[in-house]
């Protein structure tokens, strides 16, 4: 049934509907603050070649962590702290954006080191990653249908720039990518009053030095 749902949705071509288990905050102006937290102390803690796991606001997102195992995660990017940036891989295809617009659109993010990549192997995966821009993504890859070469869904180019063509269970799960590094960044919630607080003091320290 979680199989059939996901295909369902990894196939529709319909505009993404918002998630009915996890919600953005009430207060907009604590919502921009949380965001603005989390991309500075993820552009301070992480480096190129991190990964970043997140969970969206979208409905794909709920089905996609309810058939996951482990952490509930819908998302994975990877990050370049040169340019503060993620390369993903999304319905539209493989793109570069701004780190705080992926962080805008979470309701938590996670920043793990893969295992075993010194920090010039990380970088060389975000050139690989990079490469790949453009390319379309791997609809029937994801839902483990058929795999193509020159596709990729967003934890499997993940993968690939960092791991090449090392094995890997037939789909590549946001969550399981945990399995293959260390977390070294956890945001807390969006909508947790102590982070909301933690944002809001962030924001009003950041406007006495302007």
């Amino acid at each position: 049934m979680r199989l059939a749902c996901l295909a369902l949705l990894a196939l529709s071509a319909c505009a993404e509907p918002a998630s009915v288990m996890v919600h953005r905050p009430g207060d907009a102006h604590a919502d921009a603050a949380v965001t603005n937290l989390w991309a500075s102390e993820i552009h301070d803690t992480a480096r190129t070649g991190d990964w970043i796991l997140t969970r969206s606001y979208y409905a794909m997102a709920d089905v996609i962590a309810t058939a996951s195992s482990g952490e509930a995660l819908s998302h994975a990017s990877i990050y370049d702290r040169e340019h503060d940036t993620v390369i993903e891989s999304v319905g539209s295809g493989v793109r570069e954006i701004p780190l705080a617009q992926l962080v805008d659109r979470n309701h938590y993010v996670i920043v793990v080191r893969p295992s075993g990549m010194t920090a010039a192997q990380q970088r060389a995966a975000v050139v690989r990653a990079r490469s790949k821009i453009g390319a379309a993504f791997d609809r029937t890859g994801m839902i483990g249908l058929y795999d193509h070469d020159d596709q990729f869904y967003c934890s499997e180019l993940v993968w690939w720039a960092s791991f090449g063509d090392a094995p890997h269970p037939r789909v590549i799960q946001p969550s399981s990518l945990i399995e293959h590094g260390t977390v070294i960044y956890w945001s807390g919630t969006r909508t947790d009053p102590q982070v909301m607080r933690l944002a809001l003091d962030h924001a009003d320290r950041r406007a006495e030095l302007r």
